[in-house]
């Protein structure tokens, strides 16, 4: 599917999103991350702790939101932002010479998209030893006007 043109500009041209999880009991956890979109995949992608509890609740619970905007200070009426809604895929956690290579190839393609979008801020920083890489695969695209389906 391809998504409208201020949607495309909302995606690359912001760094920060918010990610939405619940936990067992359906308490929802709301925190920022750095994160990429791939249009190829339709794909939302972001790097995390595996101790942190996004990995946790996606463990129990895949369903995901992610919402993406801009702010306007002056006129907050005038603020526009994506949410995504999906479900959440954390990348398999092994020494590196297990990893599959279609996980090799998404670590690295995924890191070098990263590594190009946040250049000042990560520099050459590796992925962490305790660093997965979350997949959200999207359902619907929500954009203040109707959903968006993607299928």
């Amino acid at each position: 599917m391809k998504i409208p043109d201020e949607m495309r500009n909302i995606l690359y041209g912001n760094y920060f999103g918010y990610v939405c999880t619940s936990d067992r009991h359906d308490q929802p956890h709301l925190t920022p991350v750095f994160f990429v979109y791939d249009e190829n995949s339709q794909k939302i992608f972001f790097i995390t702790n595996d101790k942190s509890k996004k990995v946790k609740n996606l463990s129990e619970n895949p369903n995901v939101s992610i919402t993406i905007d801009i702010r306007d200070t002056v006129n907050p009426f005038n603020n526009e932002g994506v949410m995504a809604q999906g479900t959440a895929n954390i990348t398999e956690k092994a020494p590196i010479y297990f990893l599959s290579e279609e996980t090799l190839q998404l670590y690295y393609d995924i890191y070098m998209e990263f590594k190009s979008k946040y250049q000042k801020v990560i520099e050459n920083k590796p992925l962490g030893e305790n660093d997965v890489i979350v997949q959200v695969n999207i359902d619907k695209w929500f954009t203040g006007k109707d959903p968006i389906s993607s299928h």
